[in-house]
């Protein structure tokens, strides 16, 4: 997302069924669909003007399953941002994530310059959680990632407007790079600072990202745990 009058390129990966879809369509239009519908290859235009600034960006969402494997590739080599999605239900989609930026520095030399959010959906899911905040957060921080690392729900419509606020900030600050070990108080101060905004509705895609809705990762992560019940709540279906 370097070039701010030609259009950018911001491209959703991640595993099937993890929200990809639904989050874009949530952030766009403000809608919520139950249903899961299997994505190909789907490209949202929007124009912004953020700070002065006109922004053309082309919102790619991709499938989930590596039937394609070169067309997922081709989208790596020709984004100008990332989204990595999974679903804080299923473990197995996190390790997806991880193989995908492992791709992604693999094809993109400059990978450390690109803007990129690694998001947890299916936050009102919590009690089916498999995946911990905190060793999501100790792997973006091990990668340089942990200043776009957010917990979302699409259905709740939960942090949505904060996915692109924190891609839009790496355009002009790139990430920080970390040479010591992850510390949840290091962690905390960061995102107390970065991340605690206020709550806002988002229609139309508008780019209103000075008021959020998403709640404090920290102050969320810092609440005593609850036993969780043995009965899963049904996964939430989305695309």
């Amino acid at each position: 997302m370097a070039d701010l009058d030609h259009r950018n390129r911001v491209v959703f990966l991640g595993a099937g069924d993890v929200g990809k879809s639904s989050i874009l369509q949530r952030f766009l239009f403000d809608t919520y669909d139950e249903k899961y519908t299997e994505t190909v290859e789907d490209l949202f235009s929007k124009e912004y003007d953020i700070k002065g600034i006109h922004l053309k960006v082309d919102f790619l969402d991709t499938a989930g399953k590596f039937a394609f494997p070169a067309m997922r590739r081709l989208n790596i080599v020709n984004a100008h941002g990332f989204v990595l999605v999974y679903s804080i239900t299923n473990e197995q989609t996190f390790e997806e994530v991880k193989q995908l930026w492992e791709q992604i520095k693999e094809m993109r030399e400059n990978y450390e310059e690109i803007p990129c959010v690694i998001v947890g959906n299916h936050l009102d899911q919590e009690d089916s959680r498999q995946i911990e905040r905190f060793d999501a957060l100790n792997w973006a921080y091990n990668e340089d990632l942990a200043g776009g690392f957010i917990e979302v729900s699409a259905k709740e419509n939960i942090g949505m407007s904060d996915i692109f606020k924190i891609l839009l900030e790496q355009v002009n600050h790139p990430r920080d790079k970390h040479t010591d070990h992850f510390s949840l108080r290091r962690m905390s101060v960061h995102f107390v600072e970065n991340n605690e905004t206020d709550t806002s509705d988002h229609h139309e895609g508008q780019a209103d990202f000075t008021r959020s809705r998403s709640r404090s990762l920290i102050r969320r992560g810092s609440k005593p745990k609850t036993k969780r019940s043995s009965k899963s709540k049904s996964d939430c279906v989305v695309s």
